[in-house]
């Protein structure tokens, strides 16, 4: 486990009722990647599962586990997310794209496109719950501690894409993410998918991308602060502001990556 300098006693207590976890402490908060690489550092195991804090898990996951096992062309699996109220969300998607970019929901597969009984090849699968095999885990170098939070995921699962390895969506196995959602990581989130376009993208797709998102973040500051301008609302004030700031940032850094 690691922490990334947390402010609860969450740390105290898996130390003091879960003895057998190793428990990694980082001084600082590394983002999502740096500290899970601490932590998978010390991990030799045939398969490495990376799992949020907040998740609860409902089965067993050594089905999972047997399952990578009889399939050898698969390296990366996840399973089916339910969300707080327990009704499966969104864990998967495709590999971002100029199209997929304008359509920016169409980079997430919703669930209800998959079966309950079977498994299904996707792009990529949600960090909140990545089973990968440990020796995939360790020649890919874990996580691109470059993204701080966010597409970090999608990035893993394209580089081990690009080594001829499938990833996997199993539906008949659940957890829960109790994950939230603020308009303030709008900013993070434009940020990885910039480095994503520079590492995974070249010529005029890359620009073609670069130039999306860029788009994107613009039209929607702008959208949020007339509306703010109309309404007089604090949300939309917050959301133009973010997204303003998610524009200036991948101007700062074009195509740097």
């Amino acid at each position: 486990m690691a922490d990334n300098s947390s402010t609860d006693d969450s740390v105290e207590f898996v130390a003091r009722d879960y003895r057998w976890v190793r428990i990694v402490r980082n001084g600082q908060n590394l983002g999502f990647s740096a500290a899970n690489n601490v932590a998978g550092k010390g991990a030799t195991g045939r398969f490495v599962l990376l799992l949020n804090t907040d998740t609860v898990l409902i089965e067993p996951i050594a089905p999972a586990i047997q399952w990578l096992d009889e399939h050898p062309e698969y390296g990366v699996l996840t399973v089916n997310m339910l969300n707080g109220e327990r009704v499966s969300s969104a864990c998967t998607g495709k590999f971002p794209s100029p199209l997929r970019l304008i359509l920016f929901r169409s980079m997430l597969t919703a669930p209800e496109q998959f079966g309950k009984d079977y498994a299904y090849d996707v792009d990529w699968v949600q960090g909140s719950f990545l089973l990968i095999r440990g020796e995939q885990w360790r020649a890919l170098g874990g996580l691109d501690e470059s993204y701080f939070m966010y597409v970090d995921d999608v990035d893993l699962c394209r580089r081990a894409h690009d080594r001829g390895m499938k990833c996997a969506y199993l539906p008949h196995i659940r957890y829960i993410h109790l994950g939230g959602y603020s308009s303030a990581r709008f900013s993070e989130q434009a940020r990885s998918l910039g480095i994503y376009i520079g590492h995974h993208m070249r010529g005029a797709r890359r620009l073609l991308s670069w130039a999306i998102l860029c788009a994107g973040c613009f039209v929607r500051a702008a959208f949020f602060r007339a509306r703010a301008s109309l309404r007089g609302d604090e949300m939309s004030r917050t959301v133009s502001r973010v997204s303003w700031v998610a524009f200036k940032g991948l101007l700062d850094r074009g195509l740097s990556s």
